[in-house]
Formats: C-alpha cells, structure tokens, sequence
C-alpha cells in the first residue's frame, strides 16, 4: 500500500514537471521573436499585399453641368461613377514584438462617365450674340465633361467622402488582418484627409 502511495505521487510530479515544461516551452515560442517567426510574418505579409487592391469606397452621383466657351452656354447632367480604393502593394508594414504595424497608403480615385443609358444628357444651349450658333463640337464638350470631373473630385474631398473612406480602410485593413495574424494590428493614416492630386 505505501509503495503503491508512493508511485502514484511520482507519477503525479512527473505529470506536473512534463505540464510545467511544456507550457514554458509553449510561452517561450509564442512570447520570443526568432529570425524564424519574424521571417514567417513578413513573408505573410507580402502575401496580403499580392491582392493589390482594398476598395473602400464606391460612388455613383448625378453632376449637373454649366459651362460656357466664349459666348456660347450649355447646361447638361452626367452621371459619374467612381472608387476610392487603396493599393495594398504600397503597404509598409513592421512587425515590432508582437504587433503588426502598418501604414495606409495614398488612395487612388477613379472616376468615370456612367455607362448607362442617357448617362450624359445636353439640357440647353444658348449664344449670348444674338443670331450667334450655340452649338458644341465633341471634343469642346469632351473637354467641359472633363473639368466637371475635376471639380467633382475636389468635391469629394471637400464634403469629406475620402476623409470617410480612408477611416473605412483603417478600420477594414485592421480587421482583416488580425484575422490572418492572430496578433494585434495597428493600423496609422498619415493623411486621414488624403491628398488632392490634380
């Protein structure tokens, strides 16, 4: 009976040294930053930034037109699309301990004239000379479709459209990568107004 006492408190320290030992291996593996593990992540990292692109924002938008060449005036309606996305291969990121570090990239803004039926449609014309011909060629109404793109790009900026895709991204861009990671993601905006490039 005393030696069976005595075996079975063996057994029990040998089951709590083996339990101790492994779990001081298993926090010292996920606590330590071996080349290995740093490695491991950046090349993770490179594989998130192969999808190229985070699309944070789409807009569609009716954009009323009034324009002039000299004397001749026209009024018109379009209809634009356009995204603000982000290309993740402009990433940089740094693993520092065990956070994962990362910096928003610039957003690209695409805007384009619907494709949609009567997409782009002439309201009025009219010639402040009287007997004066308002009529407009293609390419002076290419080139007036072309400014109100641009004025409706600095639009967006003003009423704060990439301001809320760019906190979007950051939010988004967190979240999905600390699913892939498993650690904690901070995500920095250097511009969280973003740049106006015309």
């Amino acid at each position: 009976m005393k030696l069976f006492k005595t075996v079975l408190i063996l057994k029990l320290l040998l089951i709590l040294v083996v339990a101790g030992a492994a779990a001081g291996l298993f926090f010292w593996i996920k606590n330590s930053e071996t080349p290995d593990n740093v490695t491991m992540r950046t090349a993770t990292v490179r594989d998130v930034q192969g999808m190229v692109n985070l699309c944070s924002m789409e807009i569609y938008e009716d954009v009323p037109i009034k324009a002039h060449i000299g004397k001749r005036h026209i009024f018109a309606r379009q209809q634009l699309r356009g995204s603000i996305s982000f290309d993740l291969e402009k990433l940089r990121v740094d693993t520092v301990n065990d956070t994962v570090r990362v910096v928003l990239p610039p957003e690209i803004i695409d805007v384009y004239e619907s494709t949609e039926p009567d997409a782009y449609r002439v309201i009025d014309t009219w010639n402040e000379s009287f007997l004066g011909s308002d009529k407009f060629t293609v390419a002076e109404e290419n080139s007036i479709k072309a400014k109100a793109k641009q004025q409706w790009l600095r639009r967006q900026y003003a009423k704060g459209t990439v301001r809320r895709a760019r906190k979007e991204a950051v939010m988004n861009l967190r979240d999905m990568l600390s699913g892939i990671y498993k650690l904690p993601v901070i995500v920095s905006d250097p511009t969280p107004q973003g740049v106006y490039h015309p």
